[in-house]
């Protein structure tokens, strides 16, 4: 762990602020945000492990239903300055360690779902971050990554939308995890200029100045929220880990 200092430190708190808020429904949406950016990446976590896919999926509601039903995430304290997401990992082992889900879906309610997960799409980021040849915990961390630009981009998208620029935005968000324009055939910036209705210099320096600056500050910005108490060293190893594998 760094002992760079934390970035934002009146916010670094947000979301266990959140999670135990007096206002029921802002628990409850923090809760379900939790849960869906954090899911992939625990059910990652489970496979790379070894378990199979339908233990996995099993197991890892399993331990959603402790969050969300048993109010796990309470336990959590950040003033020990463990990652939340280290901690989520060692949580998860001991659960499968003591095999605890083997029985408690029956005594949690059969099995239902607390809380909507797309299995697929877990089972489809883990398969492509399994390419990688990640150790669980990095394979862990490549999923939260993804989780967390999936929400930088969805914020960026709608913000140029409303000023009129998001399909120009959509075409160019890919290319912002990468260190140089890449060679053909992927489009080249005169062609996207072109498919806009820009000038190729207006395009550049878009792109250049405001959005990839833009991109890597939303991600900070959802990291941030999505993973209390992140410091300057955790953001530049998730943001090193899309750049380089990419968003599956």
């Amino acid at each position: 762990m760094s002992d760079s200092p934390r970035l934002f430190p009146t916010t670094s708190r947000t979301l266990v602020q959140a999670l135990n808020a007096p206002e029921q429904k802002t628990r409850e949406m923090s809760l379900a945000r939790f849960c869906t950016q954090y899911y992939p990446a625990i059910y990652g976590y489970a496979r790379a492990l070894g378990l199979p896919e339908a233990d996995a999926k099993d197991r890892v509601q399993d331990f959603f239903v402790e969050v969300v039903r048993d109010g796990l995430l309470s336990q959590y304290d950040v003033e020990r300055g463990s990652r939340l997401s280290s901690w989520l990992m060692t949580c998860f082992k001991n659960l499968v360690s003591s095999h605890h889900t083997a029985n408690s879906a029956q005594k949690r309610g059969g099995g239902r779902e607390f809380v909507p997960f797309d299995s697929n799409h877990a089972e489809h980021s883990f398969r492509a971050a399994h390419l990688a040849h990640l150790d669980p915990g990095p394979t862990f961390d490549l999923l939260l990554a993804r989780e967390i630009w999936l929400a930088a981009k969805a914020r960026l998208l709608k913000k140029h939308t409303d000023k009129g620029n998001g399909k120009l935005v959509a075409d160019l968000l890919p290319f912002t995890l990468m260190d140089r324009w890449p060679q053909p055939p992927m489009p080249t910036q005169e062609e996207l200029a072109t498919r806009h209705e820009t000038s190729p210099t207006r395009l550049k320096a878009f792109f250049n100045r405001t959005l990839r600056l833009q991109a890597k500050r939303a991600f900070e910005e959802e990291a941030q929220a999505a993973a209390a108490g992140i410091d300057h060293s955790e953001l530049d190893h998730l943001w090193h880990l899309i750049c380089r594998y990419g968003e599956a």
